[in-house]
């Protein structure tokens, strides 16, 4: 037998004796399937948990701004001023508030705002309309000078192209 061909079974490279094989399952087998069940419900909680605070802690503090400036009389002075514009659209000028909201800050604080009106739901699909085309115009703005573009350009075609599709969408539900 050649001097290679000798083991120590002491040494440190080899597994014990006793050693399943690498291949081998694991001893318990493999998970049941209440185990796999146990365990999604349990990872989709805490995502949608997650995920629900980081809403709220948008939509909630925007949408008592909202109520605290309608009884101030903030959004009836921002619905005269805006109403004009905002009639374009279809829109009562209190749907300026979470406009204004998307432009400036992002598209949770505008939901929470919308909740604050009463809009039906032809006025909520022309503002999401808006809102969706143009929102957080302030980050993005600057992510775009960053990156060399034109920041006050694409925010104003931003605004622009958000409003006419708005416009053109309430037309086109007004006229089915």
């Amino acid at each position: 037998m050649a001097e290679s061909a000798l083991v120590d079974p002491s040494s440190p490279n080899l597994p014990p004796i006793d050693a399943p094989p690498p291949d081998a399952p694991p001893p318990d087998g493999p998970p049941t399937p209440w185990a796999t069940v146990r365990r999604d419900v349990h990872v989709g909680v805490r995502s949608g948990l997650h995920t629900f605070w980081i809403l709220a802690r948008a939509m909630i503090p925007a949408y008592l701004l909202a109520l605290i400036l309608k009884e101030l009389g903030v959004i009836d002075w921002l619905a005269h001023v805006a109403g004009p514009v905002t009639s374009l659209l279809g829109l009562p000028g209190d749907a300026a508030v979470p406009l204004a909201l998307a432009y400036i800050l992002n598209l949770y604080a505008a939901v929470g705002a919308m909740q604050a009106l009463s809009l039906s739901a032809q006025q909520i699909t022309v503002l999401a309309l808006a809102i969706l085309i143009g929102h957080n115009l302030i980050v993005e703005g600057a992510v775009l000078r960053r990156t060399g573009m034109n920041a006050l350009f694409f925010t104003a075609l931003r605004v622009v192209a958000g409003l006419s599709c708005a416009a053109a969408a309430n037309l086109i539900m007004n006229a089915v």
